[in-house]
């Protein structure tokens, strides 16, 4: 497995476990579960990145964040800005 596809599952890790933060036990690893298989799936070219094109079509919160999302500007999510969104999120929900 390429390391940038090591890092962006990690990084799909980071941005689940926020979203499961409320739910405890089974849901929570449900939700991260499911969660990781959307971040998967929206990676369509498998290349590592989310661009707009792919957050459209399978990511609608991200979709609507995007331009918020991709500090750096270059049209596509990296392992690092799917990072920092996910500390936000633990950080804006005190977890």
């Amino acid at each position: 497995m390429p390391a940038y596809s090591r890092y962006f599952l990690a990084a799909i890790l980071l941005a689940a476990s926020a979203t499961a933060c409320a739910q405890n036990g089974e849901r929570g690893a449900q939700a991260r579960q499911k969660m990781q298989e959307r971040l998967k799936a929206a990676d369509a070219n498998q290349d590592g990145y989310i661009d707009r094109k792919e957050a459209d079509a399978g990511l609608p919160r991200v979709a609507k964040n995007f331009d918020a999302l991709d500090k750096d500007q270059d049209g596509r999510l990296s392992t690092g800005e799917l990072q920092q969104a996910a500390q936000n999120a633990r950080q804006r929900f005190g977890r």
